[in-house]
């Protein structure tokens, strides 16, 4: 596993046309599809991916269980959004994250999200334990507050 620095991890999102409503703002799905994109971001970062979990590990996937965000202010096509991403939580088979979305220091979206390791088993898919060396890759991302 590639250890990324202590703390956030951070990357940026160029907002498009493309990604805003018929008032020139960001249509509110793309913060999620945002930080669906930082949480893949975070994870190739990290060593690993959704592939090298199947391959590595046996697990499928890391699917949502929960989602909410809060929007505060808004973007427009040519904003660049910094996204600073932070586990909030590691448990036994899933984790929390936080993805601040800010524009020049002003906050513009909060995302959380909570995700599961999953195996298939059968035609279900089940939770699994979070293996130990990816947990590891993990913890310097985990921020309590």
């Amino acid at each position: 596993m590639i250890s990324a620095p202590t703390g956030s991890f951070h990357r940026h999102e160029t907002v498009h046309w493309g990604d805003c409503d018929a008032a020139g703002i960001v249509f509110y799905p793309n913060f999620y599809r945002w930080a669906d994109n930082s949480f893949h971001a975070l994870t190739r970062a990290l060593g690993f991916d959704q592939a090298s979990l199947s391959a590595d590990h046996g697990i499928l996937g890391t699917p949502l269980v929960e989602t909410s965000a809060r929007f505060a202010a808004p973007a427009r096509p040519g904003d660049r959004l910094d996204i600073a991403v932070r586990i909030t939580r590691i448990g036994r088979s899933s984790c929390a994250l936080h993805y601040a979305m800010a524009l020049d220091g002003r906050a513009v979206a909060d995302v959380q999200e909570a995700r599961v390791f999953v195996r298939q088993t059968g035609t279900q898919l089940a939770p699994c334990a979070i293996p130990d060396a990816i947990r590891a890759a993990m913890a310097p991302h985990f921020v309590t507050s």
